[in-house]
């Protein structure tokens, strides 16, 4: 019953969605608003609240329409004097004449689009600028981070139901077993009765488990001890959560004796040189990696900076200890990490949507010395290797400068996030602009941008 009660909650984010837009909407002195969700690996975006406009919410449109689909081929800010501007508005006729000026901007997780944020005016001499941007900017962090929130939760509640299911199925299956079970003794007894019973009918009957289907984790197996190395707390606890909740459904008898292994997380790291330091002191099996993840200590910064570039999260892992088994974890746009992470010898990715059974079995796999690639990770692979045979010979840490140019980040900004000196930074950044045959910063931006929306062949 508890387990009921709790699948029950409602972790829908609109309601905190639509309070934080509100807010923003009266200090823009407006009154309608909308925040989509966007997905662009699926070229969507769903409506997640809406207030003063005809309700839409839950709502899925193609990413080539509406101010929401504008905002993310933009990447920024966006505005229009009327509403009849925005390509594809999705609002109907009888509000569309009533609505004037129209500004939104996206809100980003991780450096992802993750969502947008809309706000309509209906005062005709109301003009929007960047001042207003950047104010509905300061809301679209928290509800960049309400969205990223929810996701997780979604991804949570999965991995419980599934439990759940998976132990009324064992439930149902033992009952089974048992009630087959009293048939059969009811029978020999009444056979014994009889004086028609043979020794081998009058025998106690032997008791039969019906395995179930193998997810990879049995408490009795051998245990993988396993670092999680991610850089926002809020993601490692959700990866512990999601494998614990695996290894609950293991105890509960749902492993075969073939695969039987036991996952133990023996540690989290949240940047690439505390994960190294992890593993000489832990001494785990396995390593389940943000591929994102870069070195920030002075010592490993310095001596990546001096070979031209910092080492990724698995070179780092592996030029350390080379016998480890690293999986890596992605997100959609991550093909470049993916590929190199995969040729200094991962031993598979996952992508950061994946549940706590893939989890589990990328993990055992990799401590088997096997690697599995998730079909989001294994296309951004494709993609990955396709890309670097086509795209001019970038250094890694040039590599790493042109994704925050591409953000649109100043020299300053990258010299601090990357701890270099300004000068460095533009040595770096001519570098990138020479070899790419960008002529400035926002011909770098379009020609990033044309490359995310390239249909993969």
């Amino acid at each position: 019953m508890s387990a009921a009660e709790d699948l029950a909650i409602d972790f829908s984010p609109r309601p905190e969605l639509e309070g934080l837009l509100r807010r923003c909407t009266e200090l823009l002195g407006c009154d309608a608003g909308s925040i989509c969700s966007v997905d662009e690996a699926a070229g969507t975006y769903r409506k997640e609240a809406d207030i003063g406009v005809a309700c839409q919410s839950g709502q899925v449109f193609p990413l080539t329409e509406g101010m929401t689909g504008t905002v993310v081929t933009r990447r920024g800010p966006v505005w229009f004097d009327r509403y009849d501007q925005v390509p594809s508005g999705h609002v109907a006729d009888p509000e569309r004449a009533t609505l004037r000026g129209v500004i939104g901007v996206p809100l980003e997780w991780r450096g992802r689009v993750i969502g947008a944020c809309i706000v309509f005016s209906r005062d005709e001499h109301r003009v929007f600028g960047p001042d207003d941007a950047e104010l509905l900017e300061l809301f679209a962090r928290h509800e960049a981070i309400v969205l990223a929130t929810a996701r997780l939760r979604a991804a949570e509640v999965s991995a419980r139901a599934e439990a759940v299911a998976a132990e009324l199925s064992l439930a149902a299956g033992r009952l089974r077993t048992a009630s087959r079970e009293a048939v059969d003794a009811l029978a020999d007894a009444r056979l014994t009765l009889l004086g028609l019973a043979s020794p081998a009918l009058a025998a106690p009957p032997t008791a039969s488990v019906t395995a179930s289907p193998a997810i990879g984790l049995a408490a009795g197996g051998p245990r993988l001890r396993v670092l999680i190395a991610a850089g926002p707390p809020v993601l490692r606890a959700g990866i512990g959560r999601l494998l614990a909740t695996t290894g609950a459904m293991a105890d509960a008898g749902f492993a075969s004796a073939g695969s039987a292994a036991r996952i133990e997380i023996v540690g989290e790291a949240a940047t690439a040189d505390a994960a190294v330091a992890a593993c000489r002191e832990l001494k785990p099996d396995v390593v389940l990696a943000d591929l994102g993840l870069t070195a920030v200590d002075d010592a490993v910064a310095g001596a990546a900076t001096a070979a031209d570039g910092p080492a990724g999260v698995t070179e780092l892992l592996l030029g350390e200890l080379p016998g480890l088994a690293v999986v890596g974890l992605c997100e959609a746009g991550d093909e470049r990490l993916v590929a190199e992470a995969m040729r200094v010898g991962a031993r598979g990715c996952v992508d950061t949507w994946a549940d706590g059974p893939e989890l589990a079995r990328a993990i055992i796999a990799a401590g088997r010395g096997q690697a599995i690639l998730s079909a989001p990770a294994l296309a951004q692979l494709q993609r990955g290797l396709r890309d670097d045979a086509g795209e001019p010979a970038l250094t890694a840490r040039e590599r790493q400068v042109r994704g925050l140019m591409e953000q649109g980040l100043p020299d300053k900004v990258i010299a601090e996030r990357l701890v270099l000196s300004v000068k460095t930074v533009e040595k770096h950044a001519g570098a990138v602009l020479r070899k790419t045959g960008a002529r400035n910063r926002a011909e770098l931006a379009a020609l990033a941008g044309r490359a995310r929306t390239r249909p993969a062949r």
